[in-house]
């Protein structure tokens, strides 16, 4: 015997979502010089051009220009971070740094790997590509300079290849003022080329006074905005906050589900319905 089901009895079988514990996600408690480490002064260069230097347990009281490779940063203090040099790469972890009042990212701009970070002040936490891997760090807390128009944001990349963003809590809360704020907490644009493999995996976005929580590089109005290859964003989280929306205008934009190798898989709400991509 063949029995018909009623609206009411598909409905009544729904599961209903299961809200996201947001505890795990990177903040004051799991990011940045793990307590009780002594930290020293810090009496090398600014400049580091000595392949493979290590700073370890040091507070350093100037921004660091890194121009050498393999130099590695741990359980440390430190203003902000270049690296822009062919060839220069920085591993940093278990690190806070800020950037403080500086019209540009906090860490910068290739060639970087990031873990268990603290990133505060600059114009933008981390501003990174091609080849950066940033985990389980916490983005936050930029600095807006009175009466400029700045664009500020928890991840920017212009353009390029290469980057992972895994396991981080990302936000621009800085509040707008007539001149500049927050274009959103987690942003790609190709204003300078092609955007391709970029991963975006579990990670927290949080509401912000930005237009869009995030951006996802389709913007055909750019000079390399019309073809984002190779985009995958999966598992990732994001809050509504107090308009209900994640942004001013709404939580996402500017993904093209129909690029070639992008992904758009199990991103939900913190409430855990369904993000839908936009």
């Amino acid at each position: 015997m063949l029995i018909a089901l009623g609206p009411d009895a598909v409905q009544s079988s729904e599961v209903p979502p299961i809200p996201v514990d947001l505890s795990s996600f990177p903040g004051p408690g799991n990011t940045g010089v793990p307590k009780g480490t002594v930290l020293a002064p810090y009496d090398g260069p600014c400049d580091i051009t000595e392949p493979n230097t290590v700073i370890d347990a040091r507070s350093v009281e100037c921004d660091l220009f890194v121009k050498a490779p393999g130099v590695r940063i741990t359980r440390s203090t430190t203003g902000r971070i270049e690296v822009d040099t062919p060839g220069a790469s920085l591993t940093i972890e278990d690190s806070l740094v800020d950037g403080g009042r500086w019209k540009g990212p906090a860490i910068g701009f290739s060639d970087v790997t990031a873990r268990r970070v603290d990133v505060r002040g600059g114009q933008t936490s981390i501003q990174c590509t091609p080849n950066c891997l940033i985990e389980d760090s916490w983005l936050h807390g930029q600095y807006l300079q009175p009466g400029q128009p700045q664009h500020l944001g928890g991840f920017l990349s212009n353009g390029w290849h290469d980057v992972t963003l895994r396991h981080n809590t990302i936000v621009c809360d800085v509040e707008d003022d007539k001149e500049g704020g927050c274009s959103g907490s987690a942003q790609i644009y190709g204003d300078f080329a092609v955007l391709t493999r970029f991963t975006f995996e579990r990670n927290l976005f949080l509401a912000t006074p930005g237009g869009y929580c995030t951006s996802f590089g389709y913007n055909p109005g750019k000079p390399f905005g019309s073809n984002p290859t190779f985009i995958v964003v999966t598992g990732n989280v994001w809050t509504r906050g107090p308009n209900g929306k994640c942004g001013s205008y709404g939580p996402t934009t500017s993904f093209d589900p129909g690029g070639e190798g992008n992904v758009w898989s199990g991103n939900v709400w913190e409430d855990g319905s369904v993000m839908v991509a936009q």
